[in-house]
């Protein structure tokens, strides 16, 4: 439990920041003038380079310069078995974020919210991956990523229900969504 405490209290002290952080990127960006998926694309673009090709880029090295040149000799460092984590965990919530990403230029007029949502997302990747390598319980100072992400792709989604069938549309799209979690929290907390 103590674990839980130690992720809960990273958590606890970073959101507030990466909320502060988003809010003055959406209000403090001059607005941008640009084709709106085009300008999602290029912010993926962004985000992949900054966010997964440095994970990539730590295991290629550590591998060409240590013993774990063979990945089957049982060889690998902590510090790699974490950059691997790493990507990994990147990868999947990216296929949360990106289609966020996305939606958002679809719907939202204002393009400082992709921006910010981008900027803070990929710091948030860089926290949990700083903090996985100095504890694996540190690895929460970069969790509001993920529900960054996951916050982005429910409105998108959302908002893709309402113009298909209005509440309806959004109950049938997040209502299976929302009773999986819901499901999940129950499970796996006996």
């Amino acid at each position: 439990m103590a674990g839980r405490a130690t992720i809960a209290g990273a958590v606890a002290a970073s959101l507030p920041v990466a909320i502060g952080l988003w809010l003055a990127l959406r209000h403090g960006l001059p607005p941008i003038a640009a084709q709106p998926m085009l300008f999602a694309l290029q912010c993926s673009g962004a985000v992949v380079l900054l966010a997964l090709v440095p994970g990539i880029e730590a295991v290629a090295h550590e591998r060409l310069f240590h013993r774990s040149i063979d990945p089957l000799a049982g060889a690998d460092s902590p510090r790699l078995v974490v950059n691997q984590r790493y990507i990994q965990n990147t990868l999947e919530q990216l296929a949360v974020l990106l289609p966020g990403l996305f939606l958002l230029a679809r719907y939202e007029p204002d393009l400082r919210l992709i921006a910010a949502t981008a900027i803070v997302w990929t710091l948030g990747r860089w926290a949990w991956w700083v903090g996985y390598h100095i504890h694996p319980l540190w690895r929460g100072l970069g969790v509001y990523s993920m529900f960054l992400g996951m916050v982005v792709l429910l409105w998108g989604v959302g908002r893709f229900g309402f113009d298909l069938a209005g509440w309806a549309g959004v109950a049938a799209l997040l209502g299976p969504f929302a009773l999986i979690e819901l499901w999940l929290f129950r499970v796996l907390r006996r």
